[in-house]
């Protein structure tokens, strides 16, 4: 049996700091569509913005189509630059964190939904994480999205390790389901604290 050897983190509400809740904001000012109705549109739409097979711009002008609403080209930039500046907010609790990880011999890595020209923000927001990593994922790269298996598999190859010997923290608790059906240990991301002594209790033995 495989003792821990490898952490992995999600971006958006682990590495980074949870949104910033002033986007649905600019949804309202721009759209008229309040956050309930931004959170629907983007049940609907965007996992493929994720995967890399649409654009923000095309998130929005659909959610905005569902409304009735035909915003113009400028407008749907805003929402798109707005939407990524939302989430562009190291959470420097978790870095500390993951640098004591590191120096305690884990592996550290990154697996992250996420459009792939998001890369100016994921670097302004994560550079010295980035940094830290000894491997990253981010699924607009390679078409693929959590929770899907493939994803977790890929993963595992880029860390050189197993599924058994990988933890997962996330903030969304069907990406955890997925990957401790894949084999990986996980954990469901509330607070830095909180994910410490989870860790805590499964390498009590390592």
């Amino acid at each position: 049996m495989h003792t821990l050897q490898g952490i992995v983190f999600d971006y958006g509400g682990v590495i980074s700091a949870p949104q910033d809740p002033t986007f649905f904001s600019v949804t309202q000012r721009l759209l008229g569509l309040d956050r309930e109705a931004i959170l629907a549109g983007w049940a609907r739409y965007r996992s493929e913005l994720d995967r890399g097979t649409r654009s923000p711009e095309e998130l929005y002008r659909l959610i905005a189509r569902d409304h009735g609403l035909s915003p113009t080209p400028e407008t749907l930039a805003e929402l798109a630059r707005a939407d990524y500046d939302s989430w562009a907010h190291g959470n420097l609790e978790t870095l500390r964190w993951a640098r004591e990880l590191k120096a305690e011999g884990f592996k550290i890595g990154i697996l992250t939904n996420m459009p792939p020209d998001y890369e100016p923000w994921f670097d302004r927001a994560a550079a010295d994480f980035r940094a830290l990593a000894d491997a990253e994922l981010i699924s607009g790269q390679v078409h693929l999205v959590k929770p899907e298996p493939a994803i977790y598999a890929m993963m595992a190859e880029r860390m050189a390790l197993p599924p058994e010997a990988l933890c997962f923290l996330d903030d969304t608790e069907r990406n955890v389901v997925a990957a401790r059906a894949c084999g990986w240990q996980a954990i469901h991301f509330t607070t830095v604290a909180a994910a410490r002594e989870a860790l805590g209790k499964m390498t009590e033995a390592r």
